[in-house]
């Protein structure tokens, strides 16, 4: 599949046209050739993909395409980066005149390179005709095909009861009562969610199947909706299943092939009128699928009737649905019974002792998905119980379950193709991090935009981190993401993805985008001359730093710590094309200063290091646009930030500088933690419009008058952090209500008495208060805020008691109390907290009892209490 490549590179090659017009000056023409050829080739695709089969000379078509793309993307960044350094050196006219041999030597290489692809495009082009490959646009109905080879895989006709079905008691009772037998009257819309292979059908059918439906409902009807959305074959279906004995099948068929969508509706209407029917829509894509056909579907008053939907995103009934239900993967017990029953059906369904530890260590690998539970099952029963046989499964589980007619990635890949192209890039770079990591949402989306997967918007108000936010939150509605927590304003913090899903990230981008994975195995591993990615797993020497096989590389992720991490210091120089470097919790103590020398970089992550200092060469990252030092406690930091022009986002923890870092040179600069207010000047908050997040750290000299003075002139302001160390107060007087934008607001060290409620910020919605440890009870300040949503005290009060008078903290959904050691009792007056949604206990050791006024809470939904001893 080369459609991720080719419509990454026609992107990118349509933004250099607007966004770099300047530096392409002389072969713009043939730039816009390019884009336009290759736009061209895509309408080839798709029809390739699905011919291409055991056709190993369509493959070889394929992966031509692909290389083309990505070579041409290679030629033009590299002739930009190399016309663009020079201009960023020049100072004046003699050192512009000094650079145009230059350019004219660049200008003529890239002319030359231009046409050695256009060359290999035409001789592309002239495979379509060889092989029959048609346009898009030129296909008729007799040559379209379908993905029938991928769709029957998933479908199991309905009424097929599965012998082997585990774990699914408790899903089935809460589908029955909350969805099936509600007493609410009229049409009842619900949905079961989950990820493929998570047995969504397989409980839908259970339900399908269950004796009080079938008693229940006169009508009933099962229709798999499937990505080929056809809404004519899937009416036609429905009639089909509601056939009256009497009725002449071969007739309605002929009718119905004759007649328009909405005649074909009408006859599902007519047969349904009068009757409680119940109707499952399997497998939903898209929320406009399912609700073109609702008109068929009448919707009684005084009758119950059931729509059940089967989805792998949430968001497809998000209007409508009463009740969505959320299947789980097995626990550790039900996925051994179901395994059992999968691989020793001949042997009483018991595992020989000798296979017990491989068996549990293939059975871990599938993280109760039940689909892979069933399908590794299946494979060891074929090989019998022969121990080196199933040793040998577990080393190359990968591969094995890339082959076979029920494999499990091969199911799973239905999500991935579901993806629109700009998805699905998205998707692939889920392969860099490791297996089981929790990623950082903030970082996943970070990656996205510097390899420039998120497209610049032209209005301004909506910035590039808010589309990749939409770019994740539709991942995670699919389900190709799993959530782990949440922000305070209960945005997506840390992310996880299945292992399967992660082994399919891995596999599409060896092949799409060329990632090469580097492992210390013993003999070592062979670096790739062509790679584009490259993930190492530390202890991997020589062969990651060949000088020769880098000039390819995007991006370069290293997990582990290694002892020869950097090689030799002239290997940077030739990743003249990588855009992210990440060496999060490799152990480092020190950065080359070749480092500076890849002027192409946009993200470097050093979080969580020991760097005792940051080389003044990192000057000359022009294009950088995320620097994450956070976590390298009092690295030195030399004067030399604001020349980083790009950046976007600078984390750091505790640093040192000699010098005010000149940070208000850094107009694009949107987060800012965390820097010390003695660096800190009102002239860096003059050119500084994008900032959104600020975190400070304050001192026992610290001008706080003058702080909040620099502050407001922050008119984007959205989020401030603050935090201090020691024994000393500080004491914030009127200073919080000069930010009236501010909207969340951490505080974080000891202090004496709150602000006055008039002194906190006007708009203010999330509060943290952190190790505050306040004598005084915080409520009478904090129930007065009128627009608190969200309220945090992780050690911040000392006292026993707590007290919300009567309408206290109206707006508050979210009250989380931690390590408050001393309290006794949380008094809660009449209508106090009326809207509060989630409740947070813990570590309060002496918390007697809850309030009373919890039990008329209508909005309480969550109640979540840990390490009471009470």
């Amino acid at each position: 599949m080369a459609e991720v490549a080719i419509s990454f590179t026609v992107e990118k090659l349509g933004s250099m046209l607007v966004h770099k017009v300047a530096f392409l000056q002389g072969v713009a023409k043939e730039v816009k050739w390019l884009k336009e050829e290759l736009q061209r080739m895509q309408c080839f695709l798709k029809d390739a993909e699905e011919k291409q089969g055991n056709d190993e000379l369509i493959r070889k078509w394929i992966s031509d395409i692909r290389d083309v793309a990505q070579d041409a993307e290679d030629v033009i960044e590299t002739f930009i980066l190399k016309v663009d350094a020079p201009r960023r050196r020049s100072r004046g006219l003699l050192e512009t005149c000094a650079c145009l041999p230059d350019h004219v030597y660049h200008l003529d290489m890239v002319g030359e390179e231009i046409e050695s692809i256009r060359s290999r495009l035409k001789n592309i082009s002239k495979g379509c005709d060889r092989y029959g490959i048609q346009s898009l646009g030129e296909r008729t109905m007799t040559t379209m095909t379908s993905s029938e080879g991928v769709q029957w895989r998933r479908q199991l006709s309905h009424w097929q009861k599965d012998k082997d079905v585990v774990g699914l008691e408790a899903d089935v009772e809460s589908v029955l009562h909350n969805i099936v037998f509600t007493k609410r009257k009229g049409l009842v819309i619900g949905s079961i969610v989950g990820m493929g292979g998570i047995g969504k059908s397989t409980l839908a059918r259970i339900v399908y199947n269950n004796d009080t439906v079938v008693n229940q409902f006169e009508r009933r009807a099962w229709v798999c909706i499937s990505s080929e959305f056809s809404p004519k074959e899937i009416i036609k279906e429905v009639v089909l299943q509601l056939l009256e004995p009497s009725e002449d099948k071969l007739k309605v068929l002929e009718i119905m092939e004759r007649s328009p969508l909405e005649h074909l509706k009408s006859m599902v209407h007519e047969r349904l009128q009068g009757k409680p029917y119940f109707i499952i829509l399997d497998d939903v894509w898209e929320s406009a699928h399912w609700q073109s056909l609702t008109s068929a579907f009448p919707n009684e008053e005084d009758k119950t009737s059931i729509l059940l939907l089967t989805t792998r995103k949430l968001s497809v009934t998000k209007d409508d649905q009463i009740y969505a239900h959320k299947i789980k993967t097995l626990n550790r017990e039900k996925s051994w019974e179901l395994f059992l029953k999968k691989a020793f059906t001949g042997n009483n369904g018991q595992c020989p002792e000798e296979l017990k530890a491989t068996a549990r260590d293939i059975l871990q690998k599938c993280n109760g998905l039940p689909l892979a539970i069933t399908v590794m099952g299946g494979l060891l029963k074929k090989h019998g119980q022969s121990k080196d046989e199933w040793t040998k499964v577990l080393k190359g589980m990968n591969s094995h379950l890339k082959t076979g007619e029920s494999s499990v990635s091969h199911i799973m890949e239905l999500s991935y193709h579901d993806l629109p192209p700009q998805l699905k890039s998205c998707f692939l770079c889920l392969g860099f991090f490791k297996e089981d990591a929790t990623i950082r949402a903030e970082k996943l989306i970070q990656v996205w935009i510097a390899q420039g997967l998120i497209p610049p918007k032209e209005d301004k108000d909506e910035t590039m981190e808010e589309i990749a936010r939409d770019y994740l939150d539709e991942l995670i509605n699919r389900n190709m993401i799993q959530v782990k927590d949440t922000t305070k304003d209960d945005r997506v913090k840390n992310c996880l993805i299945h292992d399967f899903l992660h082994d399919l990230a891995i596999t599409k981008a060896k092949e799409e985008i060329r990632l090469e994975i580097l492992r210390d195995e013993g003999g070592g591993s062979q670096s790739s001359q062509k790679s584009r990615h490259r993930v190492i797993y530390c202890g991997t020497e020589t062969p990651v730093f060949s000088s020769q096989k880098n000039n390819h590389i995007r991006s370069l992720f290293f997990h582990g710590h290694g002892n020869n991490i950097f090689g030799g210091s002239t290997v940077w120089k030739n990743f003249q094309l990588l855009r992210v470097l990440d060496f999060e919790n490799a152990g480092l103590e020190f950065l080359p200063d070749a480092i500076g020398e890849i002027v192409g970089l946009r993200y470097l992550g050093l979080r969580n290091n020991d760097i005792k200092e940051l080389p003044s060469s990192f000057s000359r990252l022009k294009n950088l646009q995320v620097l994450d030092i956070s976590l390298n406690f009092s690295m030195e930091v030399p004067n030399i930030i604001w020349k980083m022009i790009s950046l976007r986002h600078l984390y750091m923890s505790r640093i040192t500088c000699q010098a005010s870092p000149k940070v208000d040179y850094l107009k694009n600069l949107q987060t800012l933690t965390y820097i010390p207010t003695p660096r800190w000047t009102r002239e860096h908050t003059t050119r500084m419009t994008s900032l959104r997040k600020l975190g400070l750290e304050l001192d026992e000299k610290s001008d706080i008058i003058n702080l909040f003075d620099s502050l407001a002139m922050l008119a984007n302001l959205l989020c401030l952090n603050l935090r201090w160390y020691g024994n000393h107060d500080i004491l914030f007087e009127d200073g919080l209500r000069k930010l009236p934008c501010l909207t969340q607001l951490k505080l974080q060290g000891k202090m004496t008495e709150l602000p006055t409620v008039g002194n906190f910020p006007p708009n203010l919605s999330h509060l943290s208060l952190i190790h505050t440890a306040l004598d005084k009870d915080p409520m009478p300040v904090l129930e007065k805020l009128p627009k608190l949503v969200y309220l945090k005290l992780d050690g911040a009060f000392t006292g026993e008691q707590m007290t919300i008078t009567r309408d206290g903290l109206p707006k508050l959904n979210v009250l989380s109390l931690r390590e408050l050691i001393k309290l006794r009792k949380i008094r809660v007056g009449a209508r106090g907290m009326s809207d509060l949604r989630r409740l947070e206990i813990h570590r309060c050791p002496h918390l007697d009892n809850l309030p009373g006024e919890l039990e008329f809470m209508e909005q309480l939904g969550e109640l979540k209490m840990i390490e009471l001893i009470q």
